[in-house]
């Protein structure tokens, strides 16, 4: 939240957390001429991603002069008169000019709920509910960011209308939060749905995958930006062709 009150660009910045928030940070930091970092303390960026995403983000950050740093583990940091150094792991330090740590957000439920009641919050802060948004008091449902699921605005109203709907007594289909499509506003966009190629394969489902890249698409030719793919992944049949499609993940302009 205080990333939107800083007075003025800073020379330099170090951002912690290599997801969603912490790319889109980090990309609009480059894009005001700030000289960026990112740490992430998993062997890649943008996890969930498939693997070809992740890689075509981290190689265009890089031209950009974003320095990816990845399996690192920051410690603290020690705040200085124009900035502060930050001190990761096995005791290398970076001094850098802003901080911005974007590691997730926890719920605030915090002194939410009165005694007696039979509401439970779980040690991370969540509300717990079962698949239906119910908690343990009847008649009390929660959804969206209190509860452990994907913190989207249209995942809360995804989850507003089984609600509604299991007031009504209408039986309604929980929220498959596997098939749930995510867009990521860094430059460049990525937006996903579904199966990885790798998340598939863990999985134990034996897939096909098609890659399609914006270098031959006109519209991305006519923008004059080229950079970026589609990747669908897909069920493999018996006869090696591609059935049921499994995700789709996608890295590039608009």
């Amino acid at each position: 939240d205080e990333f939107f009150q800083i007075p003025q660009v800073p020379m330099n910045a170090v951002v912690i957390g290599g997801g969603a928030i912490g790319c889109e940070f980090a990309s609009t930091l480059a894009d005001l001429g700030s000289s960026v970092t990112i740490l992430e303390a998993l062997p890649k960026i943008l996890p969930g991603c498939d693997q070809d995403v992740a890689r075509t983000v981290q190689q265009s950050f890089k031209r950009r002069g974003i320095e990816v740093r990845t399996g690192v583990s920051v410690t603290g940091h020690t705040p200085g008169s124009t900035g502060t150094t930050v001190h990761l792991d096995g005791g290398e330090s970076l001094e850098t000019n802003l901080v911005v740590v974007s590691v997730g957000r926890v719920p605030n439920t915090d002194g939410l709920l009165l005694p007696g009641t039979a509401v439970g919050i779980s040690e991370r802060g969540h509300i717990e509910v079962d698949e239906g948004y119910h908690t343990a008091e009847p008649s009390v449902w929660a959804i969206g960011d209190v509860i452990d699921t994907p913190q989207l605005a249209h995942v809360g109203f995804a989850e507003a209308i089984v609600v509604i709907k299991d007031i009504l007594g209408e039986n309604p289909a929980p929220v498959d939060n596997s098939r749930v499509p995510w867009a990521i506003y860094c430059h460049p966009e990525v937006a996903f749905a579904g199966h990885s190629e790798a998340s598939a394969k863990e999985a134990g489902i034996d897939v096909v995958t098609s890659k399609h890249r914006f270098s031959g698409n006109s519209r991305a030719m006519i923008l004059g930006q080229t950079e970026g793919l589609v990747k669908v992944i897909a069920r493999k049949n018996d006869d090696g062709t591609a059935g049921q499609v499994l995700g789709v993940h996608m890295v590039g302009p608009w």
